[in-house]
């Protein structure tokens, strides 16, 4: 599966469908916990990482169920070892999608080819009214 190098929350939402259904239902699990466990789902034999490169602090207005946090200062030195097929579809969000459109290009030069970011972030996710776990 080719990403878009943009994707609206709406068109993001469908993509991510069976990644914030798993994590929902992880997440109705462990109630007692904010950590949720799937941060990949398998896409057409692939597997679909979803990234919150927001600092830690901006995470308690809530995240898009099934991402993993990765901050940006850190995005460089983590995905490397945590995704090292450079083919492998990624999708990174921050606030207001100016971030994510760093964290994008930084992956871009470490020569992943299927990076997508999120227009608008997470504010534009919320104005849509998309999940969120809070």
């Amino acid at each position: 599966m080719q990403l878009p190098p943009r994707l609206r929350p709406t068109e993001a939402a469908t993509i991510l469908e069976p990644l914030t259904i798993a994590a929902k239902k992880s997440a109705k699990k462990k109630a007692t916990t904010r950590r949720v466990a799937p941060s990949k789902v398998k896409a057409e034999n692939l597997i679909l990482t979803l990234i919150d490169v927001r600092m830690p602090q901006e995470i308690t207005t809530g995240t898009i169920p099934g991402a993993r946090q990765i901050p940006l200062d850190n995005i460089l030195q983590t995905v490397p070892s945590e995704i090292p097929d450079p083919t492998a579809p990624v999708v990174v969000y921050c606030k207001s999608g100016m971030r994510g459109g760093m964290a994008q290009g930084a992956l871009r030069k470490l020569g992943y080819t299927n990076v997508s970011n999120i227009v608008g972030g997470f504010d534009a996710w919320q104005k849509a009214g998309l999940p969120v776990l809070q």
